[in-house]
């Protein structure tokens, strides 16, 4: 956190908990001229966010920030479960006699390109 913002306390109006699935339709709105304090409105699907103030923006950012490299770690977990279920897949249909011979080809034309 950016150690030159002036903390504010936090103040909430209602809080209830969300879980969100799928693509969510997202629309962004913002007063033109921040008279007073301003406030920014969020739809996120179905969550209906009001930002008031800029230290209420500045935490959402915040929370974006923080958000990505745990995003990022998701996908790398995910495309590794789908990598090695594939393995294991073809180490079983190898041991049980039952891989596609298109697989067999093309692992013995890999062979002979390296050797």
């Amino acid at each position: 956190m950016n150690s030159n913002r002036r903390r504010e306390p936090a103040g909430v109006s209602s809080v209830t908990q969300h879980v969100l699935r799928g693509t969510l339709d997202t629309e962004v709105q913002a007063d033109i001229a921040y008279v007073a304090e301003g406030q920014i409105k969020c739809h996120l699907g179905p969550v209906f966010l009001v930002l008031k103030g800029k230290e209420a923006a500045l935490s959402m950012r915040e929370l974006i920030d923080k958000l990505t490299p745990v995003i990022d770690e998701l996908w790398r977990q995910h495309r590794e479960i789908l990598r090695q279920a594939t393995l294991d897949s073809h180490s079983r249909a190898r041991v049980n006699g039952t891989q596609p011979a298109a697989v067999i080809a093309a692992r013995q034309a890999a062979y002979y390109m390296t050797t």
